[in-house]
């Protein structure tokens, strides 16, 4: 019982959604984040679609940074077909991935 709490516990320390005002904040349980990621909304940042494919930025809602001293890797960037399909790119912040989208999106043109 105590190692599933702990991993538990471990897992929602790696979870994420977005305050009001898109910053990320730490959920209170499992059960909220789940909830709130069902909105798409929530979730989707920027979508662009072009004749050969399109760009996506979605907030991922878990930290996917690889060091234990980089800052959280919450959002990202990736791109479905043409020349850079599977290419994909990270951000901590809103303003990063919006920024982010709107980069890819000339380069990917």
């Amino acid at each position: 019982m105590t190692q599933n709490f702990r991993n538990y516990m471990d897992i929602l320390d790696e979870l994420y959604i977005l305050d009001e005002n898109k910053q990320p904040i730490k959920p209170e349980s499992l059960e909220q984040w789940s909830d709130w990621r069902k909105n798409e909304n929530n979730v989707q940042v920027a979508l662009d679609t072009f004749s050969w494919g399109r760009v996506s930025t979605i907030f991922l809602g878990k930290d996917y940074s690889n060091f234990p001293n980089q800052e959280p890797q919450l959002f990202e960037t990736m791109v479905f077909g043409g020349e850079y399909s599977g290419k994909f790119w990270r951000y901590s912040t809103w303003e990063q991935a919006v920024a982010g989208h709107q980069e890819v999106c000339m380069i990917a043109i």
